[in-house]
């Protein structure tokens, strides 16, 4: 699976680098995450999707001693714990904003109940964060 900047899938690379730190084969690394090698095989060479079961991600994730909401992303899913993304605009809109580096105010982030939100401070430059702060979620 070639991704959209042209480039191995990041699950792929996550994977391949992540067999190779741990000095797994692949039919090694399957049979300790329960998945097919066949399968898996051509997940690796792009000719397959991910694993869409997160069971199966995150077994595979312990295997490889990575982190499995990583791995989950990776793979193009939403981690369960991270359900309220989908449920909390307030919890989508500064996630999206740190991801953007287009901070969102709660404030503007929820709906106007007919009062006046507080100005929002000016965003100082600061180092771009990589990994999404446990706090906003």
């Amino acid at each position: 699976m070639i991704s959209s900047r042209g480039g191995p899938h990041p699950f792929a690379s996550e994977v391949v680098d992540g067999m190779r730190r741990r000095g797994l084969s692949l039919r090694k690394l399957c049979r300790l995450s329960g998945l097919d090698p066949s399968y898996f095989s051509k997940v690796l060479l792009g000719k397959r999707n991910p694993p869409s079961d997160e069971d199966a991600l995150r077994r595979l994730a312990h295997a490889l001693s990575l982190d499995a909401r990583w791995l989950i992303v990776c793979a193009g899913r939403i981690p369960q714990e991270w359900g309220r993304l989908s449920r909390d605009k307030d919890v989508f809109s500064r996630v999206s904003g740190v991801l953007t580096g287009r901070a969102v105010p709660p404030e503007a982030a929820a709906p106007n109940r007919g009062h006046r939100p507080a100005p929002f401070p000016p965003r100082r430059r600061s180092a771009p964060q990589s990994v999404l702060s446990e706090e906003l979620l």
